[in-house]
Formats: structure tokens, sequence, C-alpha cells
């Protein structure tokens, strides 16, 4: 971590780090040797947000505002940014950096995993997939649809909402991130379509359990 931070901190020499993290597929656990490296970044003294494509690594650089609105699913963040809000729950899997003056908010963040949280995902990554799937029925990120089936699957079962995804899922995404480059991928192209039903279907069940509770 300390050669990130310091590639941070020569991009940026103006600002103070807060948060350095693993997120993509070392968040989820499910890199391989052919895996991007992508790390979250948070800034004190930066606005906005912004990719860079530094070396081997793809940052994401969010000031302290923006990242804590991406954890709040605020409109004023763009679904593919919201839509990868749940790689906070992989961020003590992995080495990370953490300023001790964003301590208290990280934590709350980590914590604020409830039904509220579920629901905005789920529906941030309905929009980010459904205009993939307009463009390209068989892009890359659609695995997450079936990382997303096995995660509430397992949430349906226990009650815990985390990056563990139950079967067939787990098997389902690892083949089709195997293969969406090729001619297996085309026999996904129904079963994508049914995931998005699925989701949509799974979001107005737990928003109807809140709205009981």
């Amino acid at each position: 971590m300390n050669k990130i931070y310091n590639i941070v901190k020569e991009v940026f020499p103006d600002t103070e780090i807060l948060l350095i993290y693993y997120g993509g597929s070392k968040a989820y656990g499910l890199d391989d040797k052919s895996s991007d490296i992508d790390l979250t970044v948070v800034l004190d003294g930066f606005k906005g947000v912004l990719h860079l494509h530094i070396g081997e690594y793809d940052f994401f650089v969010f000031s302290k505002e923006t990242f804590i609105q991406r954890q709040q699913f605020d409109d004023s963040i763009i679904a593919y940014h919201r839509q990868a809000a749940d790689n906070i729950m992989g961020i003590y899997s992995n080495e990370y950096y953490l300023n001790p003056k964003f301590s208290d908010e990280l934590e709350k963040l980590v914590n604020n995993i409830d039904r509220n949280f579920i629901c905005n995902f789920i529906e941030a990554l309905l929009i980010y997939e459904r205009s993939k799937y307009e463009i390209n029925k068989t892009s890359k990120t659609h695995y997450h649809l079936f990382r997303l089936r096995g995660m509430l699957d397992h949430y349906d079962r226990t009650g815990i909402f985390d990056l563990t995804i139950d079967e067939p899922w787990y098997t389902t995404m690892l083949d089709y991130k195997s293969n969406y480059k090729n001619e297996k991928a085309k026999k996904y192209v129904d079963e994508i379509q049914n995931q998005l039903d699925y989701l949509e279907n799974s979001v107005n069940h737990i928003k109807h359990l809140t709205w009981l509770s």
C-alpha cells in the first residue's frame, strides 16, 4: 500500500489522503491474474470524482463529500459509481490505508448496510446494467447480476447482506465472467434478462417489507 499511497500523493500533492482501498474484483474476492487493479481513493481538499489509469492501477478518486454521497446513493452521483458502493463491504479483507481523522465516518458507512442500502444498491445496479444490456447483451459487467443474485439468496437464507454469493450463482457468475467474450456467452442472454427482472421484483419486495416494519 506504500507504493500506491506515494502515487496518489504525487498526483494530488495539495490534498490530504483520507482513505485508499481496493475495489473491483479484489474487493469482492474474485480477482485473478487477468483482473484489473481498482482502487478507491478519498481525498480532503479535492472536489468531485475522477477516474485515472496510472500504470497497472485504475484509481477512482472521490472528495470526502462525493464519497459519502456515493455511499448514500445520492442522485448527484452517477449510477456507474453508485452501483459500486457495495465494495466498501470488502474493505477489511484486503490491505488498505485509513487516515485516523476519517475513521469515524468510515465506521458509520461500513455499518450502514440496512434494507435501504440494499434497495438503493439494487436500483443503482439495475440502472447501470439495463443501460449496458441495451448496448451489449453479453457485457462483462453482467457478471454482477449473478453476483448480486447470489448475495440476495444468501440474505434471504441468513438475514445477512454481505459479499457471500450462494450457489448456484457463484459458479454461474464465474462461468459467465470467463466466457463473456466467446460464443458460450450467448446462452446467457435470456438468463441475464431474467436476472434483471428478478432484481426488479426483489427491490419491490424488500421495499414492501420495509414499509410493513
